[in-house]
């Protein structure tokens, strides 16, 4: 007889089964990557100016529903001596982009951000 699986639904909800067209992927410095469970990862650089100021960073899709973490890291050329460190404004749930700023102007940073 046909196992379990074999009579389900392909879809994304409870007791179905996702295809690979659920698992939606933008590779590239700036992307995304979406799972049928409807999170959302999203990575990419945080521009760089040339004074100490706030930078709004917009990611690469909007979240449907709200972005839960910022994570954020400041980039280093090596033999450079320019460290610093960036900190990102505390948790906010806006869909479209966070606001951050860096200590050492110029220094550039990454950032990775979860939501649904």
């Amino acid at each position: 007889g046909l196992g379990e699986a074999a009579k389900r639904n392909v879809g994304t909800g409870a007791n179905q089964i996702p295809d690979m067209g659920s698992f939606t992927l933008s590779v590239s410095g700036t992307g995304y990557q979406k799972l049928p469970s409807g999170f959302i990862l999203q990575w990419g650089s945080i521009g760089a100016p040339g004074i100490a100021q706030d930078v709004v960073t917009h990611f690469p899709i909007a979240f449907p529903n709200r972005c839960l973490r910022v994570l954020v890291s400041q980039d280093y050329t090596p033999d450079s001596g320019a460290v610093g460190y960036i900190a990102c404004a505390g948790f906010s749930p806006d869909p479209v982009k966070f606001i951050s700023r860096a200590s050492t102007p110029g220094l550039g940073a990454s950032f990775l951000a979860l939501g649904c």
